[in-house]
């Protein structure tokens, strides 16, 4: 692939690069430049075929997933500092974008308390790969004007917050605790009607969507047997 620019690779600096779904054609200019540029990819869980693409650098699985953790995450902060005291050029390459409940501002601090600086590659984040698979926008001018951004993933010793008042809400990692926050929202006071989207492996060949209503969602979550990563979108009343 031939790109028409090239963006120089900063010394004393760590970029942290947005793979969208992994498919190469997500990844952003920036994103492609800086990627053939890196000696060291410390990538995420199901981005291998993303870094074969990238040859010249030696890439390391650090990814998550439900139930296994390649790396603790203090184990991959201390791999950024080390490489990076290396002098070598390192990305950190995640899945969607950087900028959403990806623990980026735990790196980004470690990096910086280590005197490195670091840049931000965006990418596409898995909202926006709905959107594309649903072929609508997921704001409506009449229906659909406020939506909440929401990690369905937390640590048990923390309390839940609860979603706030938006028209829809966009839940990342929801998918094992899909019950927990459907019942919330119905006790809430949200109509079972209430549109209830399940969006498996968007950007991939395997991409599966399910389309319910809150009240049959438990259920056919269930039956359906969707796989990690899924994103939750309720509310979404225009589609």
């Amino acid at each position: 692939m031939n790109i028409p620019i090239k963006i120089p690779f900063e010394a004393n600096t760590v970029y942290l690069v947005g793979a969208g779904s992994g498919d190469p054609k997500y990844l952003t200019l920036e994103a492609y430049s800086i990627l053939s540029q890196a000696e060291i990819i410390l990538y995420d869980t199901n981005l291998k075929s993303l870094c074969d693409l990238f040859p010249q650098a030696i890439s390391e699985t650090v990814g998550k997933r439900k139930g296994f953790h390649e790396k603790k995450q203090n184990e991959i902060n201390d791999l950024l500092v080390e490489y990076a005291k290396q002098g070598k050029r390192v990305v950190r390459l995640k899945g969607g974008d950087v900028s959403f409940f990806a623990r980026a501002s735990e790196e980004i601090s470690i990096l910086q308390e280590n005197g490195f600086k670091v840049k931000l590659v965006m990418g596409i984040s898995s909202p926006q790969l709905l959107a594309e698979a649903l072929g609508e926008s997921l704001t409506h001018r009449d229906l659909t004007r406020s939506i909440s951004f929401y990690s369905g993933y937390r640590d048990k010793s923390i309390p839940r917050v609860d979603l706030p008042n938006t028209d829809a809400h966009i839940i990342f990692m929801g998918l094992g605790d899909v019950e927990e926050i459907v019942l919330m929202l119905l006790n809430s006071g949200k109509s079972k009607e209430t549109s209830f989207i399940a969006a498996s492996n968007l950007g991939r060949t395997n991409q599966r969507i399910l389309k319910t209503t809150l009240g049959n969602a438990i259920a056919e979550v269930k039956a359906v047997n969707l796989e990690s990563p899924t994103l939750i979108a309720i509310g979404l009343s225009h589609i």
